[in-house]
């Protein structure tokens, strides 16, 4: 869609998209703004966007609930301080994600939800619930099936079991991604290029097409209900600069959703900066001192996105802090970009190859660039974007910039809590408390300097933890664990410290009083997968695909297109760790309520 063009995909439940009744040839032939004489041309194809920089001290604003325009007032009137965070993945992340808030539904607790935080895998669900239309949340994350009920007929069938189930169990982008790049090679420069996106095209395909939001190049993004109407002027806005297609997260019984994305450096101080993505606006929540280029602190509304700057900022009049600037988009910044980039692991680790093919492998790939704003000297970079886990596999850091008292922290890991490397396989885990312990497979990675960029924690709450969790492995119940924190402020990061903060710990495991209550036929074919040589053949010839239960609940992150039966059966096995700990939930709802009533847990407190 180009310039000024109008919407035409005809999905008014989906998208919304207004056409401005301003034409570029209509202007006048110079426009004064921001005390800078611009003439017309210069303004072809550019919108005015609110961006808020951090303050001298480094202190930033929440938008959704700081700003007078892009507040939302249901997150304060009718959610509590409490947020969900869920780990990457992969396809195994956004399977046992999809149990976990399924548990959450059931339990009336997702409503009350202020945050959804995802990363990677996770992204792909948590973007199609939050923005499609299609389904009601009960029908999108179907119904829960204790053990007993998990019979090989039951989760062999799609129809009944979901909408999202259904989506799952037939999404294919590794592959797609894969056919997609070799036929690029074969192509011209333009063409490798063009095709170089193809992994976001993908995973959109994947995982928002069957909700119509697999717009991957002329959209952006917005919430409904903000203070100001913030979705009615992007709407009148985006036409303008190629983004006529917009599409609104729901708040409707829903959290705010978050996206844990990372900006990929050329220095060797700072290789990794945090990045956050959320429908209202985008930005580095930390400043970037010793990064080359200088990049932070700020956030740009999402219109903004990916651009070039075109006027200086001027500051807006009711808003202290913020600032409105013009700016022309320079490439695509959709929905189906935001999991795209939240995702790409395959983009940084070929970027730390050592070899010449891995690097080359990597400059072919060309994921993923855009134009980021410095917003401390308002400039532009083009800087690489890559998979939030190179800095937060389990999104909690956004919870902790805003101070949200209760999180629920969701971990799709593949290591067993027996496991006696725990520490050292749990890598993220560990380097929350400062206690990772370091790994000889990633010896270029120094253990004191990884657990200072990623400490937040005090480190004896690591040691509890693992103990805790060990004692449920070994009873055979949910891995879950609740405790509280002391913060630890991590400014590389944007974490405040020196307040408390209650996590609820789910972390992905066998249940073994789970699978003794499955039936017959399920634990029999559990069983012959697990221990029999022709799913280990099987996987072997068809690496990509999870076609048997042989790894399940710890299947690989590079496993794709899951079978009916393996998504049903990781959804419901992990619903069934919340279920089965309910009293802890409502908890840590009570906790929420009561820290509401006291009036913190706002990132207005400070």
């Amino acid at each position: 869609m180009g310039c000024g063009a109008s919407r035409t995909d005809g999905q008014k439940p989906m998208h919304v998209g207004v056409t401005a009744t301003l034409t570029i040839e209509e202007k006048p032939p110079v426009i004064k703004e921001n005390s800078q004489v611009i003439d017309a041309a210069s303004l072809k194809c550019t919108a005015l966007v609110k961006a808020w920089p951090a303050n001298a001290v480094g202190t930033i604003c929440f938008p959704e609930v700081d700003d007078p325009e892009f507040a939302i007032p249901a997150l304060v009137s009718d959610k509590l301080p409490l947020a969900i965070c869920i780990s990457g993945g992969g396809f195994r992340a956004a399977t046992l994600g999809l149990g976990w808030l399924r548990a959450l539904q059931i339990l009336g607790v997702l409503k009350k939800i202020k945050y959804l935080c995802t990363c990677s895998g996770s992204s792909w669900l948590a973007s199609a619930l939050c923005f499609q239309r299609l389904v009601s949340t009960d029908e999108f994350l179907g119904p829960y099936l204790p053990p007993e009920q998990c019979s090989l007929e039951e989760i062999n069938d799609v129809d009944q079991k979901g909408h999202c189930v259904a989506v799952l169990s037939d999404a294919e982008p590794l592959r797609e991604y894969f056919k997609d790049w070799a036929g690029s090679l074969l192509e011209d420069k333009e063409e490798v290029a063009r095709q170089a996106r193809s992994w976001t095209k993908g995973i959109a395909a994947s995982f928002l097409q069957p909700y119509g939001l697999g717009d991957t190049d002329t959209s952006t993004v917005t919430c409904c209900g903000t203070k100001g109407g913030v979705e009615t002027t992007v709407s009148e806005r985006a036409s303008d600069v190629g983004r006529g297609k917009v599409l609104m997260a729901n708040l409707d019984g829903l959290p705010f959703p978050i996206i844990s994305q990372a900006i990929m450096l050329a220095t060797e101080k700072v290789k990794w900066l945090p990045l956050e993505w959320t429908p209202l606006y985008s930005g580095c929540p930390a400043r970037g001192s010793e990064s080359t280029p200088n990049l932070g602190a700020g956030w740009v509304e999402a219109l903004g996105l990916n651009a070039d700057l075109v006027g200086k900022p001027e500051a807006v009049d009711g808003c202290p802090g913020a600032v409105r600037v013009r700016v022309r988009p320079a490439g695509p910044a959709s929905l189906g970009e935001a999991i795209g980039i939240s995702s790409a692991f395959n983009a940084y680790q070929l970027a730390l190859s050592k070899t010449k093919a891995g690097k080359a492998a990597h400059r072919a790939l060309g994921f993923n660039t855009a134009q980021f704003l410095n917003f401390q000297d308002w400039t532009s970079s083009n800087v690489e974007l890559v998979d939030g886990t190179a800095l937060d596999y389990y999104a909690i850091y956004p919870t902790l910039r805003r101070k949200i008292p209760s999180i629920i922290v969701c971990s799709a890991s593949r290591t067993e809590c027996n496991d006696p490397k725990f520490a050292m396989y749990m890598m993220e885990l560990a380097g929350l408390f400062g206690c990772w312990p370091g790994d000889p497979k990633q010896a270029d990675i120094i253990p004191e300097e990884y657990n200072k960029i990623q400490q937040v924690f005090p480190a004896e709450g690591f040691s509890e933890l693992c103990q805790a969790l060990q004692d449920s492995a070994q009873a055979g119940l949910a891995p879950v664990h609740v405790n509280e924190y002391e913060v630890i402020e991590n400014a590389a990061l944007g974490v405040p410290g020196g307040w408390r903060v209650r996590v609820m710990w789910v972390i992905n495991d066998r249940q073994s009083a789970w699978e003794a209550a499955l039936p017959e036929d399920t634990r029999d074919q559990l069983e012959r997968d697990r221990s029999g040589l022709i799913a280990k053949v099987e996987e072997a010839l068809n690496p990509l695909d999870a076609d048997t239960l042989r790894e399940f609940p710890h299947v690989s992150t590079f496993a794709m297109n899951y079978k009916p039966q393996l998504v049903n059966l990781m959804a419901n096995h992990a619903a069934h760790m919340l279920m089965s700990s309910k009293s802890a939930v409502h908890g840590m709802v009570a906790a929420a309520a009561a820290a509401a009533a006291e009036g913190t847990g706002s990132s207005a407190d400070e």
